[in-house]
Order: C-alpha cells, then sequence, then structure tokens
C-alpha cells in the first residue's frame, strides 16, 4: 500500500510502499529528507539512520529505493529524529498507517 510522509515547515516529502504482512517500508527513489539529523540520547539507532543517508541520500533527495523492516525506521530516516511510523505514515486518503493496518 503506498503511504506517504510530509512536513512543511521541515520541507520532508516522502512516498513509502508499506508491505502488510511483512511490516517493511521501501522509500521510494525521489523522496525529499530533512536537512538534519537530531543527535539525542533517546533517538536510538541514529548512527544506522545516518549511514543509510550517506548511502542513498544526495542533497537531500533518495537515490534509490530503500528498504526498512519498520515504519517507524524508515520514518526516522526521512524525518531525521525519532519518528512513531505507524502515525507518521498517511495513506492519499489521509489515515494514519496505524488506523488501516488494525
Amino acid at each position: 500500500m503506498k503511504v506517504y510522509l510530509e512536513g512543511i515547515k521541515s520541507g520532508i516529502k516522502a512516498v513509502g510502499m508499506y508491505n502488510v504482512e511483512t511490516k517493511e517500508l521501501i522509500v521510494l527513489k525521489g523522496s525529499v529528507v530533512s536537512e538534519t539529523v537530531s543527535f539525542s540520547e533517546t533517538f536510538r539507532g541514529i548512527s544506522r539512520i545516518v549511514k543509510k543517508r550517506q548511502e542513498n541520500v544526495t542533497d537531500r533527495i533518495v537515490m534509490k529505493n530503500v528498504l526498512f523492516k519498520s515504519s517507524s525506521t524508515a520514518a526516522n530516516f526521512i524525518t531525521g529524529c525519532s519518528t512513531n511510523g505507524l502515525t507518521a505514515w498517511k495513506t492519499e486518503l489521509g489515515l494514519k498507517l496505524r488506523e488501516v493496518i488494525k
């Protein structure tokens, strides 16, 4: 299922494909990530996010499809901060991912 994550202030605009069976999310090529990554004690896995960005992002644009094992990790990759993927990713109709996969 196609899902979206957008932030007007941060300029992020991402499109993903969520697999309900595996719970994996692919961030699609062309998505726009945040300009910065927030380094904080509560943001676990930040080093993996930074590495994924170094490998897959040029000038804030995702250069190839990137697979994540969870919607939250995919959201962290896009937003650059700790983000609940089940509430951040939305369908074309504006429903939160959590509401759709109940």
